[in-house]
């Protein structure tokens, strides 16, 4: 009987330990938002004192996905503008996300690596440091997260209950980052492969086709109100334009810098009362431009910046958000965790096109992250939702271990090798 309920204590155990580590830096967290953190603030508070996503100012209601906007708004609805109870209820969020780590986990591998990946994710800072920032990250990992595990039932049972689940929460996802857009491809490519066919039986196909129109149904009331302000068809919102303008122009170095105010493109879309979808449209189309023009530098600074993704670790909303309070923190620590945790989710990718076809699962969303990321620019936190997929690689990997010893043997000299040029890198390119 102990031996059966040991796991599930354990479980328990790590995710409680989480929370308490999470509510004890955010009691003590007294940070006015600013930046990105005030607009969302301040959208929000207009959602529940006017009714409207219209803000009035040159980034209007399309600027931003509003999924996050309207978590935030219905807090403030049910409990006022407070803070710190938006950080606990996103302390709550993360901690579930930790379990969906652990699902997913044991949906594609053993039960050990299912716990190693638990464990791993416990101990990540950025993790622990999002629970306290009014930004889209709580929500959007555990949206998708969810989602993702929603479908790997629904691919293993056969049920079409968790494909309208999974359906459900991709819509929702997508409204908090249009990012999570293509994540049913994904899953489509990752079944091709895991079935070792192009030809799914019909009643799979049924539950996909659910699946994204339920994905559909979800998205579709906001698409159609964007469209009723617009004036054309804006699916979720209008920030993919500046973003990647501010990643593909002459000035472009791979961060946001403040060079982008004096691009031709940007000033063109500036200029006049435009709508939100006219001035992201002129900055696509000048970015789009840039990039047939050049080539040969558009695909350097695309390397560059999956590098910098590959090793980046500072993150500037550490000390702003005081990540220093944080149980586990030091930044030797939080450096070497990271090289470590990419270096073992690389070493799990290669496994996964060489030996393990479940791994190809989390290759495949670390890499859609990490990929599409790196077409725009570095900012630290647009690596987390890869996260997850790299810690699942990192705990398979940890799992091979004790395979054989020449295997043993292999993995820490690669961890070692990549480690070392994870370092360099950050120094080089200076994300240290």
């Amino acid at each position: 009987m102990f031996k059966q309920l040991r796991l599930p204590l354990l479980i328990i155990a790590i995710l409680l330990v989480s929370l308490w580590i999470r509510l004890d830096y955010i009691a003590k967290l007294e940070v006015t938002p600013i930046s990105d953190m005030q607009d969302y603030d301040q959208r929000a508070l207009r959602l529940v004192e006017e009714g409207t996503f219209v803000t009035g100012e040159r980034h209007g209601a399309t600027y931003r996905a509003p999924g996050y906007v309207m978590f935030l708004a219905s807090l403030y609805e049910l409990f006022g503008h407070k803070y710190r109870l938006v950080y606990g209820v996103q302390a709550l969020l993360s901690v579930a996300t930790l379990y969906a780590i652990y699902l997913i986990g044991r949906r594609l591998f053993e039960a050990k690596v299912a716990l190693l990946a638990l464990l791993l994710a416990a101990l990540y800072l950025p993790f622990i440091g999002y629970s306290g920032v009014l930004l889209t990250e709580s929500l959007f990992l555990f949206l998708f997260l969810y989602a993702l595990y929603s479908f790997l039932c629904g691919a293993e049972e056969g049920r079409v209950g968790w494909y309208l689940l999974a359906g459900g929460l991709f819509g929702l996802a997508a409204l908090t980052r249009s990012i999570a857009l293509l994540l049913p491809a994904l899953c489509l490519i990752w079944l091709f492969w895991q079935r070792k066919t192009w030809r799914l039986p019909r009643a799979t196909w049924l539950h996909l086709g659910l699946m994204v129109l339920v994905m559909i149904v979800v998205i579709a009331p906001w698409t159609i109100r964007n469209y009723a302000e617009q004036h054309e068809w804006v699916l979720i919102d209008t920030t993919s334009g500046l973003n990647l303008l501010i990643g593909n122009n002459d000035r472009a170095n791979g961060f946001f810098t403040e060079a982008i105010y004096g691009v031709p493109a940007y000033k063109e879309a500036m200029r006049g009362n435009r709508t939100d979808a006219e001035a992201d449209r002129i900055m696509k189309r000048g970015a789009k431009a840039w990039i047939v023009a050049h080539p040969k530098e558009f695909a350097e600074l695309t390397w560059m910046r999956f590098k910098m993704y590959l090793s980046a670790q500072n993150d500037w909303l550490a000390s702003t958000y005081k990540w220093n309070w944080i149980k586990i923190f030091s930044d030797n620590f939080y450096a070497r965790y990271q090289w470590t945790l990419m270096s073992l989710g690389l070493i799990g990718a290669f496994f996964a096109l060489w030996k393990e076809r479940n791994a190809l699962f989390p290759t495949l969303v670390a890499g859609y992250f990490l990929g599409a990321i790196s077409f725009f620019f570095v900012q630290t936190r647009y690596q987390l939702p890869a996260m997850p997929f790299v810690i699942l690689l990192a705990a398979f990997v940890l799992g091979e271990l004790g395979r054989s010893r020449r295997r043993a043997l292999c993995i820490f000299a690669a961890v070692f090798l990549i480690g070392w040029w994870l370092e360099e890198l950050a120094i080089q390119y200076k994300v240290l």
